[in-house]
């Protein structure tokens, strides 16, 4: 009770909502967007306030042209110390983690390193991945591509998610066992020994973290370096982005302020479980809103790969409405009658998203930090795309006349 009692005063004494501009290089217009403002205040306020499993959320908003940008948050970060969420508060991105991965594979790729037809055999250890795709009393264990795990057609079981033959998800035995760390090894080795795969590779799609760690493990043994070096070379430090880190590994050259924030399942926070060692290549990245919009806004303009490689990157396919999948992106794409124009990017089970719509030019990122809340970050960007393209449509109407 007394919990609650402090998330609804921080909704209404604790809300640090501000137009701080971080993003330097940028020149933004100075016109006043006072009630656009406001408008997007009072979504964040009242999402944390109205639904009591939200305790904190942020949100970062860019238009592109630089005719306006906005960041907020509202809510507690920290229940222990009773901190209040802010901008610059990291929190973890989960899933959206694996658009990270899918972009230094395709950064590899476009150096002629490996190739997306190539069979993980070419690669990975025969220990790593023998057996882990017998269906129906074929192996196809290592004929999968690299292309089939990067686009979740792969067939393999999600470690994660998926029950396995005891009847438990991994996710379950987690909160059931919260101090207990696992390794990565230990997450391939139960798709492989405990689960049975969905179906042949290449004839249909279905999510699996699996897929993403064989491909973290791909990454290191393709360039004989750690997975959380990897991202600092070719995104982390090109980028200058000083509060982004991969779970469990070194920060000490980062400028880290706060711990990321507490995110929850349900009403028990589980920052215990999202630290212990299983997250990584498939969802083990700490960042914050505003660093997440500058990795997929340099991604965006060609800055990690080519615009032609990200092309190939949104070769779409249907996954579960109304998701599409690429090569490690998500196309989030809504009947034309919403009027809400498609967005990629990539979303995490945290309540995480980082989105991009091309035709409105608009980057929008952030966390509800709610495991079960799953349509709330969809519902929340709705609302605020909705909410700028129906004031910048005002302004432009006023500006004519």
């Amino acid at each position: 009770m007394k919990a609650k009692q402090i998330i609804i005063v921080s909704a209404i004494l604790l809300i640090t909502i501000s137009v701080e501009l971080s993003f330097a290089q940028l020149k933004f217009s100075k016109q006043s967007f006072d009630s656009l403002n406001l408008k997007l205040e009072y979504l964040v306020a009242e999402l944390v306030e109205k639904d009591s499993s939200v305790r904190n959320c942020v949100l970062f908003v860019l238009k592109n042209d630089s005719s306006f940008f906005w960041s907020g948050a509202a809510g507690i970060a920290s229940q222990e110390n009773q901190l209040p969420m802010t901008q610059k508060t990291p929190f973890y991105i989960a899933s959206i983690t694996k658009l990270y991965t899918a972009t230094i594979i395709m950064r590899l790729y476009e150096n002629g390193i490996i190739s997306l037809e190539d069979p993980i055999s070419k690669y990975l250890p025969e220990e790593l991945y023998q057996g882990i795709h017998i269906y129906q009393g074929k192996d196809y264990s290592g004929k999968i591509t690299i292309k089939q795990l990067l686009s979740h057609t792969s067939g393999i079981a999600d470690y994660y998610s998926e029950k396995s033959k005891a009847g438990k998800s991994l996710f379950e035995l987690f909160l059931e066992d919260p101090e207990r760390t696992w390794t990565v090894d230990e997450t391939i080795e139960r798709a492989r020994k405990d689960m049975e795969p969905n179906f042949p590779p290449g004839t249909d799609a279905s999510y699996s973290d699996t897929n993403f760690q064989l491909l973290g493990k791909l990454i290191e043994m393709v360039t004989g370096k750690s997975l959380d070096k990897v991202y600092d070379e070719f995104i982390f430090s090109p980028l200058a982005l000083k509060h982004t880190w991969l779970t469990g590994y070194s920060k000490s050259k980062l400028n880290i302020s706060a711990a990321p924030a507490d995110v929850f399942y349900n009403n028990r926070i589980i920052n215990t479980v999202r630290s212990n060692g299983s997250y990584w290549a498939d969802g083990g990245i700490i960042s914050t809103a505003e660093e997440c919009i500058i990795f997929l806004k340099a991604l965006n303009e060609g800055h990690i790969v080519s615009k032609s490689t990200l092309k190939l990157m949104h070769n779409w396919h249907n996954l579960e409405f109304p998701i599409k999948y690429g090569y490690g992106t998500m196309c989030f794409e809504l009947p034309p009658s919403q009027n809400i124009p498609p967005l990629w990017g990539h979303s995490g089970s945290t309540g995480s998203f980082l989105y991009y719509s091309e035709e409105w030019n608009m980057y929008i990122a952030g966390t509800i930090n709610q495991v079960e809340a799953k349509s709330a970050p969809f519902k929340l960007m709705i609302s605020v795309m909705q909410v700028i393209q129906s004031e910048m449509e005002k302004q432009q109407t006023k500006n004519s006349i």
